[in-house]
């Protein structure tokens, strides 16, 4: 019983390290180190001037005082009219994997201080509120949020399809970090900074790599996890792939999520199959594993090209030299180019003057920019609502913001029409650490703002059922 449950566990961290748009986890790199742990390539620029200052990124002044005539509405908000109470959940008690998304939960800390510090929004502080659903108790999360929050901000959960159908009962909000499940990404009760629908899916990461090796991509191969989760987005990788066209699929090898006693059968079938690209789907860990034993028969495909996730130290740190030529794509500010992306050197910043303790990783960006989305939309709810603060019209303002990138912490995702982004960026592994590849910054293919944004167009429509959709939509609220 006791294994049954690990597995069970280990299968749960695979999803969620698979599902949430992550970048690497910089834990252990204090703001303002010359560390280089995490593929770290610069020293951040930190100063106290930059941690306070009320603009963040391209963002003017996201808070600060008021007059004095906001107000919340108190039968949405605990009671209370002169305080915003917002709740960030996470899954950091579940007792196999201690501290899970303890990012996001960090990074709510360091804004709600930095927010509260230039006057909070128009006047009404921010009170945070800790839930923690240690996994297996997302129910009791969305009660307690129900009774005692005005909205969620910043947070998520593993098993989020369980917040319905309280969450629409008690008519709750989220401006969510990241979502798992169909259920909870098509919601009609929450908005993201960086949607993840089901059936529309980034592709750019596929266009460079049918771009720059259409030879390589006529032999290629999807490995991916046998838990349900996993398995979903292995079907929606496939069908970006046929979408964008150019990738020949010769194999497709499952493998067990929790791990595999032995990779070099896997190794073999890769060389047997003349495979000559691979993306694998799942943890980052597990691609250690099996770049260890295509390193032990001599043979790898010369084209590895992987999805965000795999932006983590996990596999620069675990695979050592055998990691370098590994593609990654990702949506997310690097963490080592602040000075690219002012916005990731506020963010570094704000973390190292409020929070210096707290844990730095892709969730934490994430949750940050969710913070931005929820008071950006709560400015304009008071200024369009008489100054009083109500539910629907903070989640109103999120869904009409067709562009956000978080003052520049991402790049821009659709709120408003639950759309990802268009446009990324590649990374690739060089001597242990993670560095640009393209586009090239001022360069041709460079919008402008350290991306490439592609017209052709950077997303894929896909066919097929990923989930049910409809048990997460209310259809008595707007949409």
């Amino acid at each position: 019983m006791i294994v049954k449950h690990r597995r069970l566990a280990m299968a749960i961290v695979a999803v969620l390290a698979l599902t949430v748009t992550a970048c690497t986890s910089r834990a252990d790199q204090e703001a303002g180190t010359d560390d280089d742990t995490a593929g770290a390539t610069t020293t951040v620029p930190v100063s106290g001037d930059l941690a306070t200052s009320p603009d963040f990124g391209s963002l003017e002044a996201p808070c600060g005082p008021g007059d004095g005539s906001a107000s919340v509405d108190p039968d949405q908000n605990a009671g209370a009219t002169d305080v915003i109470r917002v709740a960030t959940a996470t899954d950091k008690g579940f007792e196999i994997s201690p501290g899970l998304n303890q990012e996001m939960e960090d990074a709510a800390k360091a804004f709600v201080a930095w927010c509260n510090a230039q006057g909070g929004v128009q006047g009404l502080p921010l009170e945070l509120i800790l839930l923690d659903g240690g996994v297996f108790n997302a129910v009791a999360v969305i009660e307690e949020a129900c009774d005692t929050a005005f909205a969620m901000v910043g947070g998520g959960l593993v098993f989020d399809a369980q917040a319905f159908p309280r969450f629409h009962e008690c008519d709750m909000i989220d401006i969510a970090g990241f979502t798992v499940s169909v259920e909870k990404a098509m919601s009609n009760g929450m908005a993201q900074p960086l949607p993840n629908p089901s059936n529309l899916q980034p592709s750019g990461w596929m266009e460079w790599t049918a771009a720059n090796y259409p030879e390589e991509i006529e032999r290629t191969a999807v490995l991916w996890g046998n838990a349900p989760a996993i398995e979903t987005n292995a079907a929606q990788v496939l069908a970006t792939m046929e979408e964008v066209g150019g990738f020949t699929v010769v194999d497709e090898i499952v493998y067990n999520t929790i791990g595999e006693s032995n990779w070099a059968p896997f190794a073999q079938r890769l060389r047997d199959n003349q495979v000559t690209a691979m993306t694998f789907v799942g943890q980052p860990s597990n691609l250690v594993s099996l770049l260890r034993s295509m390193d032990e028969i001599g043979y790898r495909p010369p084209v590895i090209f992987q999805q965000t996730n795999f932006y983590d130290e996990v596999l620069t740190e675990g695979a050592g030299p055998l990691a370098d030529g590994v593609f990654v794509r990702t949506s997310y500010a690097p963490f080592e180019e602040p000075e690219v992306f002012p916005a990731m050197a506020k963010f570094l910043a704000v973390m190292d003057e409020y929070n210096p303790g707290g844990k730095i990783a892709g969730l934490s960006v994430a949750a940050m920019s969710a913070y931005l989305l929820f008071v950006t939309s709560a400015n304009e709810c008071l200024d369009s609502n008489d100054g009083v603060l109500e539910r629907e019209c903070v989640l109103g303002a999120a869904k009409s913001i067709t562009s956000w990138d978080g003052g520049g912490l991402h790049s821009p995702g659709n709120p408003a029409d639950n759309e990802p982004a268009s446009c990324e960026l590649m990374m690739v592994i060089e001597d242990g650490k993670f560095v640009r590849v393209y586009p090239e910054v001022g360069s041709d293919d460079d919008n402008g703002n350290g991306w490439h944004c592609y017209d052709n167009p950077g997303t894929a429509s896909l066919d097929g059922e990923f989930g049910d959709a409809e048990a997460g939509v209310d259809p008595t609220r707007p949409n």
